[in-house]
């Protein structure tokens, strides 16, 4: 049974979101239906809201949490605390990769992994990277008229990375004889 460090960890890898953007996210955020993560601004670095599209596997994590939902929090604590709910440690994702012995790997760098795979083995537009990864347009000219968020650009980029990433579940082709 994968642990709920472990599922964060593979939200985190599939959707590109910050650590404290996964371990802080609340069911109310979530779409599930409309393969929809929307982070309020409020958690944002850049303090703007950050529409996140899911792919289907992002879906099927979720939809497992569900099914165990003990309140607000997606990743919530798995200490007993007084007072309010709390989400999980910022360490608890790190800790999967030290179990797994990947002490040469960090949880932000699959972000850096992300955008390398963007520039060096896809088509699609620096723009459209950055923008999933919510990052602010240093061009404060392009940022003043680029009011979109690139959705659909965006939704076609994380199922591509979804791909890359997923072992394919039938790589066996049929040849007729």
């Amino acid at each position: 049974q994968e642990g709920l460090g472990a599922k964060a960890l593979r939200l985190t890898i599939l959707c590109a979101p910050r650590t404290s953007e996964t371990i802080g996210a609340e069911w109310s955020e979530f779409d599930l239906d409309g393969a929809m993560w929307i982070i309020p601004a409020v958690r944002m670095k850049k303090t703007i809201e950050h529409r996140i599209p899911l792919c289907a596997e992002a879906i099927e994590i979720l939809r497992e949490l569900k099914a165990y939902r003990v309140g607000r929090f997606v990743f919530p604590s798995m200490r007993k605390v007084k007072g309010p709910e709390q989400p999980m440690s910022t360490a608890a994702m790190s800790s999967v990769l030290r179990r797994m012995g990947r002490t040469d790997i960090t949880v932000h760098g699959f972000r850096s992994t992300f955008r390398d795979w963007v520039a060096e083995e896809t088509n699609f537009p620096r723009r459209v990277a950055e923008a999933a990864l919510a990052h602010k347009l240093k061009d404060g000219a392009e940022a003043a008229y680029q009011r979109g968020d690139l959705l659909k650009k965006r939704r076609r980029l994380l199922e591509a990375w979804a791909d890359y990433c997923l072992p394919k579940k039938n790589n066996v082709t049929r040849i007729r004889a």
